[in-house]
């Protein structure tokens, strides 16, 4: 189980080295686009993200601009952030190991639903956020997290920000969280996961 710091600036990323195993690049959320040799001082693995509006980013530009982008990155970071909407082949252009997304702010759909796309998975760890609203989303995520590996799966919103943290006791391999703003409702702050995890 690691914590993956959600950065949306190089602040971000230095406040984070002390707390991070994994730091996730927002690039949508920095003033501009890092030079990739940037990347590479970093010493700590990385995932690049740049996250649509429509999933709660600030990226609203062209879409294959975007992804050519990640794939440039890609030579660079650890893993690459790819939504599940994705066409095919930029999977396959992508230099690193893929975590495919799946992010839903209205609701949790059905097990069935979010089954099917675990399923048909081609990254190398699938994620899912969906917005919580009663018991039932907290049923689903524990049921997909205890049927499958290589997934991370929680339920968004202040009310569900301790299935983070349970997640990673059914196997999820990462927790998000944040040293700054949180970039994501019912992100927990770094440092008090690591609290979380040490006293167990």
């Amino acid at each position: 189980m690691k914590i993956v710091v959600s950065a949306s600036s190089f602040a971000d990323v230095v406040a984070a080295m002390s707390v991070a195993d994994i730091i996730e690049l927002r690039l949508d959320l920095f003033s501009t686009f890092p030079d990739e040799n940037k990347l590479k001082g970093i010493g700590k693995p990385i995932i690049v993200t740049i996250r649509r509006k429509r999933e709660g980013g600030k990226y609203s530009g062209d879409e294959d601009r975007r992804l050519k982008t990640l794939a440039k990155y890609s030579v660079y970071a650890d893993y690459v952030d790819l939504e599940n909407d994705v066409p095919d082949e930029w999977f396959k252009v992508m230099r690193c190991k893929i975590i495919e997304s799946y992010h839903n702010f209205k609701e949790t759909p059905s097990y069935e639903y979010l089954k099917d796309l675990v399923e048909a998975k081609r990254g190398d760890i699938f994620k899912i956020a969906t917005m919580g609203k009663d018991k039932k989303d907290v049923l689903t995520i524990v049921r997909l997290l205890c049927e499958y590996d290589n997934l991370v799966a929680f339920l968004m919103g202040e009310k569900f920000a301790w299935t983070r943290v349970m997640a990673l006791f059914l196997g999820s391999p990462f927790i998000y969280c944040t040293v700054s703003k949180s970039v994501a409702p019912g992100q927990l702050e770094a440092s008090k996961v690591k609290k979380i995890l040490m006293n167990l």
